[in-house]
């Protein structure tokens, strides 16, 4: 694994580089933005790079530290994901022990924290103390989805840098150079967001199954009875809450769609390409004003159900709305 292996994020890429090979490296980095963008494949490079021997461009890939690395038998690099839901500080006391050991292999460690901002209090409490006071040689690369959500001691501690998604343009074309068609590349773009880890899960088998389950949802509801409403909600509470929050996004996309469709916008601006001539369809039994308030409505129900409010009544209300709005006069 190289830097060349990155799509993207090239000034920050820069930035990094410049610090590893000028010596010039903070003891502790966060790397953050929204998930899916390739924060941690950033975060591996920069620790293979760290731990490489090489006296050529760093991570060379070939050296023996680079292979371990590629191994994940590296002795002096450490992982810390969270155990379930959080990171706990059973798991920030262990890195405190072999934080402060000298390093086996090479001339420094490095330990990468995946979704720090799942830290407990006190987990994160405890890592304040190693970053305040490190011991030896070791450098803490922390991964976060969400900094807001980490101790601002923690923040103030760690050079900052954030990163954003790609372009469209960029990850389509990263994405067609792995082989995967260009529609298919242009699709899994646009609705990703420019977040190559989602769109690569949407390119597996199955991958856009939730996607096409919500325009089947919503193609049900223009065209079905009331009897739709009732059966769609008894199967959306089966769902896993991270699920149904799937469904109820791609709504949005796909309503969102139907609105460009109404108001003449082109094609280009469409998230799902390939249903365009089916949305088209859809879109003639809505006008602008009724979209927009069917729009508000999932946005209500997503909002409800990220603060844990009952999942079959959230959705049978969502339901209710959008097939009242497509008939209303």
């Amino acid at each position: 694994m190289k830097w060349t292996d990155i799509v993207g994020h090239v000034e920050n890429i820069k930035t990094l580089r410049y610090m590893e090979s000028s010596k010039h490296m903070p003891h502790a980095v966060l790397l953050s933005g929204p998930s899916g963008i390739g924060k941690f494949m950033v975060a591996s490079v920069l620790g293979a790079a760290l731990l490489c021997i090489s006296s050529d461009s760093r991570p060379c890939g070939s050296c023996s530290s680079c292979l371990q690395m590629q191994y994940g038998t590296h002795p002096d690099y450490l992982l810390v994901r969270p155990d379930g839901t959080a990171i706990k500080i059973e798991q920030i006391r262990k890195l405190q022990h072999e934080a402060a050991l000298a390093p086996y292999f090479s001339s420094r460690r490095v330990c990468i924290i995946d979704s720090a901002e799942l830290m407990t209090v006190q987990a994160a409490n405890s890592l304040l103390k190693v970053l305040e006071e490190p011991a030896g040689e070791i450098v803490f690369i922390l991964v976060s989805g969400n900094k807001q959500m980490l101790l601002a001691t923690i923040l103030s501690r760690c050079m900052a840098i954030g990163f954003q998604p790609l372009t469209d343009n960029l990850l389509a074309q990263a994405l067609a150079d792995r082989n995967f068609s260009p529609e298919q590349a242009e699709v899994a773009a646009r609705l990703s967001r420019g977040r190559m880890g989602t769109a690569l899960s949407m390119l597996e088998p199955d991958g856009f199954a939730v996607r096409n389950q919500a325009a089947k949802v919503l193609e049900s509801l223009v065209e079905g009875s009331m009897t739709v409403v009732w059966d769609t909600a008894a199967a959306l509470e089966k769902m896993e809450r991270k699920d149904l929050l799937q469904v109820v996004g791609h709504f949005s996309y796909l309503l969102r769609d139907m609105l460009m469709l109404v108001t003449g916008q082109g094609l280009q601006l469409l998230f799902n390409i390939d249903l365009a001539e089916k949305l088209r369809g859809q879109a003639g039994r809505w006008s602008e004003q009724r979209l927009v308030k069917a729009l508000q409505a999932v946005e209500t129900a997503r909002r409800a159900l990220h603060g844990n409010a009952n999942a079959r009544l959230t959705s049978e209300a969502l339901l209710i709305k959008i097939y009242d709005l497509v008939r209303e006069v």
